[in-house]
């Protein structure tokens, strides 16, 4: 059984908009459509028996509407998460609406919402989700633009953990894309609750530089993650299947993990 903890679907009219504009701007190949169905198929071929959705929502008018779409294309294995944005309005009772419909989390990407994860506006987006148990996966670190401001960089997580030790925190991209040097050095020493996927590493570290900043972190704290559909998801267990760990490291990654997040 693999559990993939970092996935993202979108409604048509977005995907059609989104995938060839990353296409065009960030210069990346899209292997996936965004839809459902397509990624129930990769799953299948994958051994990929769940999958946990990460809907983003860049404004903060769009975060309950997009909640609504996810919840409404869940199941056969898609686990919803949920979107956030730390300054809305009415964050409290979004949070009490989706756990009311059993979702375990949320997803903010600080890069593209344009907000410092230290800043004191977020505090009652992390106060409330330790007050209602709920989880906070977030983009960490860069992206394939060379971006002037990264807002959410690894030393900035590090002071999110340090004042919120009870924060349920996964930090994607093993704790900041294209930052790995800058994550060792906050992040590691930094405790807490806080796991660390490994959504489109591959393609900027490789496997011997990939198995060791995971021995680094240790096993027992990362997660696995494909990051469909900007990644194949069979592709992306195969890496982790070649990567130089034990047996029971990797069993680790690819479910043991995330099983237990999830209880």
């Amino acid at each position: 059984m693999i559990i993939d903890f970092h996935a993202h679907i979108y409604p048509p009219p977005v995907a059609a908009k989104i995938l060839p504009a990353a296409r065009r701007k960030l210069k990346v190949e899209v292997p996936g459509s965004g839809a459902p169905q397509d990624l129930l198929g990769h799953m299948s071929r994958s051994g990929i028996a769940r999958s946990i959705l990460l809907p983003l929502a860049k404004g903060r008018e769009d975060v309950s509407r997009l909640n609504d779409w996810i919840l409404s294309v869940s199941g056969e294995g898609l686990i919803p998460f949920g979107a956030i944005h730390p300054f809305m309005e009415n964050l409290e009772a979004e949070l009490d609406r989706l756990a009311g419909c059993g979702v375990r989390g949320v997803k903010i990407m600080p890069l593209l919402q344009e907000f410092y994860p230290d800043d004191k506006g977020c505090e009652r987006l992390y106060e409330a989700l330790i007050k209602k148990g709920m989880m906070l996966v977030t983009h960490t670190g860069r992206d394939p633009l060379e971006r002037e401001e990264v807002f959410g960089t690894p030393e900035r997580f590090a002071r999110v953990v340090q004042c919120y030790p009870e924060l349920k925190l996964l930090l994607a991209h093993l704790g900041g894309m294209r930052m790995w040097d800058e994550s060792r050095k906050h992040l590691l020493p930094a405790g807490g609750n806080v796991y660390f996927d490994t959504a489109y590493v591959s393609f900027y570290l490789d496997e011997m530089n990939m198995a060791d900043l995971i021995q680094d972190i240790g096993a027992d704290r990362v997660i696995f993650g494909s990051d469909y559909p900007w990644e194949i998801p069979g592709r992306a267990v195969e890496i982790i299947q070649r990567l130089d760990l034990s047996e029971g490291e990797k069993e680790a990654i690819l479910w043991k993990n995330a099983s237990i997040l999830l209880e």
